[in-house]
C-alpha cells in the first residue's frame, strides 16, 4: 500500500485539493431557509501553505451575482461531489486518517439538503468517483487499496468488491481511477504510479481493465505502449471527462503524465479505443506536449481536466511548465484553459478566462454553455463560455476556490 502523507501526492491528488488534512462536516441543516435551488456549487478555502483549508457545498437558487459560504455544508478538504440524477455523493478522506465516510444526499429542489446516509470504508481506500450501473449498483473504485467497490446506491450498502492487485505494477495496487461504460462493459484506467505518486520511470505506458458488469469479473486488460502517454485520467468524480465517447462512439482518454513538473518528461495527450473495438489504435493517440497553444508561445506539460462538447471539440485545462513555481506549487497560478480540437490537432487559450492555480479545474455544463471555475489573480468564480461564439462572462463571484458546479435541470 502507498504511503499518503507525503507532499507529492498532494501535488499530484491534491492539485485539486485532495488532502488527508479533514474538516468536520455539519449534519444538521434543519435550520437553513429553504428556498428553490437549482445549482449546487462547492469552493475550497485554503490556509496560506496551500496544502490545508476548508472545503464547502451549497445548494444556490441563482447562478450570478456574488455566493459566500454561509449557510453551505463543510466537507472534507477537496472532496468532490459526484451527482447522479438527485442522489449527491460525498467521498471519505483521501489518507489513512480523517472521515472515512461514504455519504449520499438527495436534492430536493430547495436549498436545504439535509442530513445524508452515510457507509464507512475502509481507511484510506481513495474512493473519489462512481459510475452508475443501474438503480441498484454503481461501481466506486478505491484508488488507495486497488479494488473497485460495488454499492447499492438505493440503500448505501456495500454489497461487493473487485480485486485488481494482480494487474498492478511495482507494487500491489494498480491504482484504480476514472471509468466509462461502453457496450454494456464497464471501461476502467489504472494510473500505475509509484511511492512518489509518479508514473514508474521504466512504465511509460496506458493501462485499462474491461470488466463485465454483469459478472463483476475481469475480462481483459489492454494496453498502449506505443505513444510514451502515462497517468490515464485522474481518480477524482469532478473530472470524469476525462474519459468520454464522441458522436462516432470512439472512445478517448485523456493522460496526465507528471503533472508537468518534470520538464524531462511533458508527455501528456490523449488515447484512443475506437468504436466496436477493445483495443487501443495508437494511429489515433495525440501527445499535445508538442502542439503550441494558439495565442501564446507555450504547450501544455500536463492535461489536468476536460470536457468534450461535439464536434471534435473540448475544453480543457492544462498545465504550463514555465509559470509552474516549485517553491509553492500548490498556490501556483499555472492553469489555462484551452479549446482542444482532436481532428485538426489544434489548440488555443479561451481568452477570459484567468490563470488559475490547481485547486480550481472546475469544466461543466449549463445548458448550451461551459462553466468553468477558475481562481484568477483579479477575478474569483465561475465563468461561462460559448463555444459558438467564444464569448466569456464572469458570471459568479465565489468566495475562495471554485472546484465544482451542478445543474438540476
Amino acid at each position: 500500500m502507498k504511503k499518503i502523507s507525503s507532499k507529492i501526492m498532494l501535488l499530484l491528488m491534491g492539485i485539486i485539493a485532495i488532502s488527508i488534512i479533514t474538516s468536520c462536516e455539519k449534519d444538521d441543516t434543519s435550520s437553513f431557509d429553504e428556498q428553490d435551488a437549482k445549482f449546487l456549487i462547492e469552493t475550497t478555502i485554503k490556509n496560506a501553505d496551500g496544502a490545508s483549508g476548508s472545503s464547502y457545498m451549497k445548494l444556490v437558487p441563482n447562478f450570478s451575482g456574488s455566493i459566500d459560504n454561509s449557510n453551505a455544508v463543510q466537507i472534507n478538504f477537496g472532496t468532490s461531489s459526484g451527482v447522479r440524477g438527485k442522489d449527491i455523493f460525498i467521498f471519505p478522506s483521501f489518507g489513512k486518517d480523517g472521515d472515512y465516510n461514504f455519504q449520499k444526499y438527495t436534492y430536493n429542489g430547495t436549498t436545504n439538503l439535509g442530513v445524508p446516509t452515510k457507509l464507512p470504508l475502509p481507511p484510506n481506500s481513495g474512493a473519489s468517483n462512481i459510475t452508475k450501473i443501474n438503480d441498484e449498483k454503481m461501481y466506486v473504485p478505491a484508488y488507495g487499496i486497488g479494488k473497485v467497490l460495488i454499492i447499492n446506491p438505493k440503500t448505501m450498502e456495500k454489497t461487493g468488491e473487485i480485486d485488481l492487485s494482480k494487474y498492478a505494477h511495482g507494487d500491489n495496487n494498480p491504482d484504480p481511477a476514472n471509468g466509462i461504460i461502453r457496450d454494456g462493459l464497464y471501461y476502467l484506467c489504472l494510473d500505475q504510479v509509484g511511492a512518489d505518486y509518479m508514473p514508474y520511470a521504466d512504465y511509460h505506458q496506458v493501462d485499462m481493465v474491461i470488466i463485465d458488469p454483469k459478472t463483476d469479473k475481469v475480462k481483459k486488460i489492454i494496453f498502449e505502449k506505443s505513444t510514451n502517454l502515462s497517468f490515464p485520467t485522474r481518480p477524482m468524480d469532478n473530472v470524469k471527462g476525462m474519459i468520454f465517447t464522441d458522436e462516432q462512439d470512439d472512445m478517448y482518454i485523456a493522460c496526465v503524465g507528471k503533472f508537468g513538473y518534470d520538464p524531462t518528461y511533458p508527455n501528456n495527450g490523449f488515447v484512443c479505443i475506437p468504436s466496436g473495438k477493445t483495443e487501443f489504435d495508437s494511429s489515433k493517440s495525440w501527445d499535445i506536449s508538442n502542439t503550441t497553444i494558439e495565442g501564446t508561445a507555450y504547450k501544455p506539460a500536463s492535461i489536468f481536466n476536460c470536457r468534450y462538447i461535439g464536434n471534435d471539440r473540448l475544453v480543457a485545462y492544462v498545465g504550463i511548465f514555465e509559470l509552474l513555481d516549485m517553491d509553492n506549487p500548490y498556490t501556483t497560478r499555472n492553469t489555462m484553459a484551452v479549446l482542444i480540437d482532436l481532428n485538426a490537432k489544434t489548440i488555443k487559450q479561451i481568452k477570459g478566462i484567468p490563470l488559475t492555480d490547481g485547486h480550481s479545474v472546475c469544466i461543466s455544463l449549463y445548458n448550451d454553455l461551459v462553466i468553468i471555475g477558475a481562481y484568477g489573480s483579479d477575478k474569483v468564480g465561475f465563468f461561462s463560455y460559448n463555444p459558438t461564439t467564444d464569448e466569456v462572462i464572469h458570471r459568479v463571484s465565489a468566495t475562495g476556490n471554485p472546484t465544482s458546479f451542478h445543474y438540476f435541470k
